[in-house]
């Protein structure tokens, strides 16, 4: 097995078509329904994980291209300038766009998380003794002991949980009766059990290391939705009609109460509230509408559907065509290992591996193949 360029370029592709395909299903609520959000999560994490192993066997199939895959290599390969006797092309250059990139996306996380605690500390809580009730109660029952610290302030937009360690749940002042309350703690608190904040974190560090793919961004906005119909799936999961009736009263309660203050989460927190109507809308039909349970066979089907798709997308792989073996007494002339010297008389001077071969006149370097070949100064190539 071997890693290139190439099968970076196609493992890239099939990435987003998992990714694509993944996205285009959480907006079906009827596939929802049948199959829930764990199947959609499983395609976007075959695709990721496609892409971070870009390997060709040798029983890949090798597609030679004639247009696109040269056009790539000589472009990417095209030397632009020379440090200390070594030459940078533009494949180079834009490695280390891409590192520093991800560096600055990776210290604008890290500063948005410490701002974000700086924040929680500056708010002024109010004694709510019906919160730290209902949040006791929740706590004894749930099978994760863990302490929660409760915060009620009028500076909270909006219920969410925050902390990877030490959770704290933050309200704003609502307007609810233990029951309401409960649903709204019991989805904050699934968030936690769940672990969804470290999710959330994985993902935008794979946003960090993947900042120039637009198609991680969408993926990205619908994975906060994606958490939030599996928290809710999570908590009304045993409960009868009218208990989920009342979980969606609750939560169209919260929604009424804090219309005037629909934030931005911050990546560090997973809240109660979208602000897409089109997710409110589908959240509550969910919840509505129990899963539909499948058969072993159609999990069979899906999961053999799925690796056969994985294992299909290693099958090939495309490179730029490439001439037959050089025999004795020929050469090759390209941009890899040839290169212009201008001379004083108007003529230039080809080198092969950086051996004279003849002087070109001012008329032949504009035809192929002299035409794509680099120009370097006398000086450069001693």
């Amino acid at each position: 097995m071997d890693a290139s360029i190439y099968s970076f370029l196609i493992a890239l592709a099939w990435c987003n078509v998992f990714v694509l395909f993944g996205i285009m299903l959480r907006h079906k609520t009827d596939f929802v329904l049948k199959y829930g959000v764990n199947f959609i999560l499983l395609i976007m994490s075959i695709g990721i994980l496609r892409l971070f192993i870009p390997i060709e066997s040798r029983f890949s199939i090798v597609l030679a291209s004639n247009t696109i895959m040269p056009f790539l290599q000589r472009f990417l390969r095209a030397e632009l300038f020379q440090i200390n006797n070594i030459w940078i092309d533009r494949f180079e250059i834009l490695i280390w766009i891409w590192l520093l990139g991800s560096f600055l996306y990776l210290l604008s996380i890290a500063l948005r998380i410490a701002k974000l605690k700086r924040a929680v500390r500056r708010i002024p809580p109010e004694d709510n003794r019906q919160a730290v009730r209902v949040m006791n109660t929740i706590i004894c029952s749930a099978k994760i002991r863990r302490q929660c610290r409760i915060i009620v302030s009028e500076d909270v937009a909006t219920p969410m949980l925050v902390g990877y360690f030490k959770p704290t749940i933050l309200l704003p002042c609502l307007s609810l009766s233990d029951e309401e309350l409960r649903y709204v703690l019991l989805h904050e608190w699934g968030h936690f059990t769940h672990k969804h904040l470290w999710t959330k974190l994985l993902f935008n560090i794979l946003c960090a290391l993947l900042w120039w793919n637009p198609l991680v961004y969408m993926m990205k906005a619908n994975m906060d939705n994606i958490l939030e119909i599996s928290c809710d799936r999570l908590v009304v999961d045993g409960m009868d009609d009218s208990e989920r009736v009342k979980y969606v009263e609750s939560t169209t309660k919260v929604m009424r109460q804090m219309a005037d203050k629909m934030p931005q989460l911050a990546l560090s927190s997973v809240g109660f509230i979208a602000a897409d109507t089109e997710a409110i809308v589908q959240r509550c039909e969910l919840v509505l509408f129990p899963p539909k349970r499948f058969s072993s066979r159609t999990k069979y089907i899906l999961g053999t559907a799925i690796l056969c798709l994985t294992i299909f997308s290693y099958a090939f792989v495309v490179q730029p065509d490439t001439p037959p073996p050089i025999e004795e007494g020929h050469f090759t002339i390209g941009y890899e290992n040839s290169y212009l010297v201008p001379n004083n008389d108007d003529t230039y001077s080809l080198y092969i591996n950086k051996n004279f071969l003849f002087n070109l006149d001012v008329s032949e370097i504009y035809s192929l193949p002299y035409s794509e070949l680099p120009m370097r100064n006398e000086e450069n190539i001693k």
